[in-house]
């Protein structure tokens, strides 16, 4: 049976607490509806996705695909340090190469449906339930209010221990570290 070669290009963000250690996963997909197989993106005694870091996993699977228009990305719990920002993937396939811009946090557990330079407007998203829970999930972040009627609205506060961002991520790890006390 014939064997085609991907290489997936990682590059974690470069913001405090970017990297993890947690076990992250991958499958791709082409336009035609075929995928890979699922790839558990490791490798062995390398401390993989750390800050500000471009890691290259070479993959193998029995699936040709043509046109590289979608990946599923997700990872795990594990460690300590789990959260995880990805600025981009990059997936190479011979001469073709195929950019997904990320730059976000990536949740424990929950599958992120990435589509080939994905650079749509959150309306016209091909995954609307994906993006709609996403916008949600932000918007329970922040306090809002409205002072003047008819004006925009105004942030009045936000929850540290929701938003991971440079300057409050810190209060994240505090809460990890209180719950392990």
């Amino acid at each position: 049976m014939p064997s085609f070669q991907y290489t997936v290009y990682v590059k974690t963000g470069d913001k405090k607490f970017a990297g993890t250690d947690a076990n992250v996963y991958i499958i791709l997909y082409d336009s035609g509806g075929n995928k890979t197989q699922e790839f558990h993106l490791d490798k062995f005694f390398r401390d993989d996705f750390e800050r500000g870091q471009l890691d290259d996993f070479p993959l193998e699977d029995n699936v040709d695909l043509q046109n590289i228009s979608e990946l599923e990305l997700w990872r795990d719990d594990y460690g300590f340090g789990d959260e995880w920002y990805v600025d981009y993937i990059q997936v190479h396939k011979n001469e073709e190469i195929y950019s997904f811009p990320m730059f976000k946090w990536i949740k424990a557990h929950h599958h992120y449906l990435i589509p080939h330079l994905d650079t749509s407007l959150p309306q016209f998203h091909p995954h609307q339930e994906q993006r709609e829970l996403e916008l949600l999930e932000k918007q329970t972040y922040y306090q809002l209010c409205q002072k003047v009627s008819g004006c925009s609205m105004q942030v009045i506060g936000f929850s540290p221990y929701k938003v991971a961002n440079d300057d409050n991520i810190y209060y994240v790890y505090l809460k990890k570290f209180e719950v392990m006390i």
